[in-house]
This record gives structure tokens, C-alpha cells and sequence, in this order.
């Protein structure tokens, strides 16, 4: 039986992360692929078809501006190799954003310019296990701003992340979507309490 162990002495102060620096902004667009947002499509969020002209807007507005697009995607294997646990059983039954295939595509009226970052995620954060956080640094972005889907699961802990590596943080509520109203409103209202933006 595990048993907790006392730690000797006061509590150390842990360092701060160091802040971002630079005045740039960047507009996180999360998992906006066929797969997810398609009538019909394996995972299909509820209402993200209708987000798609609001995600396509804001990405032509602030690029812009001058602002860093970034697109987060998926791109799991066939086999489910390198799919997370907890999806993988409902992966296995009905596979969905395979790399190469058409699911694993941006959604129709979506579109990459030069310029535009992008990468692909392996799990629910876009900075979980990938260069992000080094990329937003070297181009000066001290601010981030997040759409897409699902907003309870992988545009929440984007965000959520954002906020602990420092980022001046957004969320744009007419280009999220997620399973039904409650729970959009619901994660709107826990991430405006994390002091994170709520843009409308």
C-alpha cells in the first residue's frame, strides 16, 4: 500500500515560466477537419459546420492584420497506433481523420496561406508534445487567440495551457462549437473564470 511521505522542510518557492515577449497575436484554429465537421462524419460536432464562415473570417482579418495563423490538426495512423487511449476503442470501431485521407482534410471554405503555421496534435492541448510553444516565441507572439472544436475538449485545454506557459489569452465564441448548448455555454463561462477572453 502506497503510503504519502512528509516532505522535510518549508515549501520551495518554484520559479516563474518565463513570459512571452513580442506584441504579436496568433489565431489558434483547432481541429477544423472534415471528420469533425461534416453531417454524417464519424466525429461530428454539433453545430461546427455553421462555425466555418466565422473560423474563415477571423483567419482572413487577422492574417491581415500581421497576425500568425496556426492550424492544429490531427493525423492518426490506420491502426490506431497512435491514437490516445481513452479514444482509442471508438477509433478502432470507426476510424476518423486519418492521415492522407479525405476525413483528415480542412473543413471546405478553409484554407492554408504561406505563412500559416501548422501541426499535428497528438493529444487534447496544441501544446502538448509539439514545437508550439518554441514556434509563437520565435515569432514574437505574446497573445493567442482559439477556434474550432471541440471547445470542451481540445480548443478548453489549448487554452488552458496557453494561460499556465504565460500567453495573453481569447477564445472567439462565434467560431467554437461543441456537442450541445449547455456545454458551450458551460465551457465559455469556466474559461472567462480562468480570466481567458471571452470575444463575441
Amino acid at each position: 500500500m502506497y503510503a504519502a511521505q512528509s516532505l522535510p522542510g518549508p515549501f520551495e518557492v518554484s520559479a516563474a515560466a518565463p513570459l512571452p515577449e513580442g506584441s504579436r497575436t496568433a489565431l489558434l484554429v483547432i481541429d477544423m477537419q472534415k471528420d469533425f465537421i461534416e453531417p454524417g462524419a464519424p466525429r461530428q460536432v454539433s453545430g461546427a459546420a455553421e462555425i466555418v464562415p466565422a473560423v474563415a473570417e477571423a483567419a482572413a482579418r487577422m492574417r491581415a492584420q500581421g497576425d500568425l495563423i496556426v492550424w492544429a490538426c490531427r493525423a492518426y495512423s490506420q491502426d490506431g497506433s497512435n491514437v490516445e487511449a481513452s479514444r482509442k476503442p471508438e477509433f478502432l470501431r470507426r476510424p476518423y481523420a486519418v492521415s492522407g485521407t479525405r476525413g483528415a482534410e480542412l473543413a471546405d471554405g478553409l484554407e492554408r496561406w504561406p505563412g500559416d503555421l501548422s501541426l499535428v496534435t497528438p493529444s487534447y492541448s496544441a501544446f502538448f508534445r509539439t514545437d508550439l510553444d518554441l514556434k509563437l516565441r520565435e515569432s514574437g507572439v505574446s497573445k493567442v487567440v482559439a477556434c474550432g472544436v471541440d471547445l470542451s475538449r481540445c480548443v478548453r485545454a489549448t487554452l488552458v495551457e496557453a494561460v499556465s506557459l504565460g500567453y495573453e489569452c481569447s477564445v472567439l465564441a462565434p467560431a467554437v462549437a461543441s456537442r450541445d448548448d449547455q456545454a458551450l455555454n458551460s465551457n465559455l463561462a469556466d474559461l472567462a473564470d480562468l480570466d481567458i477572453t471571452v470575444e463575441e
